[in-house]
């Protein structure tokens, strides 16, 4: 089982920036990113810095899509 992320930091842009996980690390989006990419990150494969992210969802091989991570609680 990989990480979970339950909040995030915005820069002020309003992009987000930091990634906290639910084992309370804190990562900079680029090291989330590699997390994704790498498979460590409860299925995403992908995410950036306006919230919007992708999962693989490991039966059929079919990406699911969503923006939500810039809802999750700022820390």
């Amino acid at each position: 089982m990989g990480g979970k992320i339950v909040g995030v930091r915005k820069d002020t842009a309003g992009n987000i920036a930091m990634i906290r996980l639910n084992d309370g690390r804190v990562v900079s989006l680029e090291d989330a990113q590699a997390l994704a990419v790498d498979g460590m990150l409860d299925s995403l494969t992908s995410l950036d810095a306006q919230g919007n992210w992708a999962i693989n969802d490991g039966v059929d091989g079919q990406f699911e899509s969503g923006q939500n991570l810039d809802m999750l609680p700022e820390f």
